[in-house]
């Protein structure tokens, strides 16, 4: 298998990493597509899914915060920036996250349940 060069190359190297879960793989791909296709979306938001699974949360917001500007509509991507901001302590950001994912869409119960997980995990050092 020759080494991708497109964007749409790694970006489906990286989605195989993580179907196989991979996230640092998938992570490593995910930023070679963004690299190469900064304005896809898809991409940033697979790049911040990937690096909030392996808890590296600034980095997830960052990346999702990338994925909002570019399709502020996604659901998914303000659940995810939810859980990354509730592993950061920043609640009250996380709170208009999750109601504007459920606004779009996104169901209230699993959020919720996500969210009042990593609560009960964060450390207090987490806190900001």
């Amino acid at each position: 298998m020759s080494e991708p060069t497109t964007s749409s190359e790694y970006f489906a190297r990286g989605l195989k990493s993580a179907q196989l879960g991979q996230p640092d793989a998938a992570a490593r791909d995910f930023e070679e597509a963004a690299w190469l296709d900064p304005e896809n979306a898809t991409i940033q938001f697979n790049l911040g899914t990937a690096y909030l699974s392996m808890g590296f949360f600034e980095q997830a917001v960052i990346s999702l915060d990338r994925a909002l500007d570019l399709e502020p509509e996604n659901s998914d991507a303000l659940g995810n920036r939810a859980v990354a901001r509730t592993a950061l302590g920043q609640d009250e950001l996380a709170e208009a996250d999750i109601t504007k994912a459920i606004e779009l869409g996104a169901p209230p119960d699993g959020i919720h349940a996500v969210v009042e997980y990593v609560k009960q995990r964060r450390r207090p050092q987490d806190v900001r």
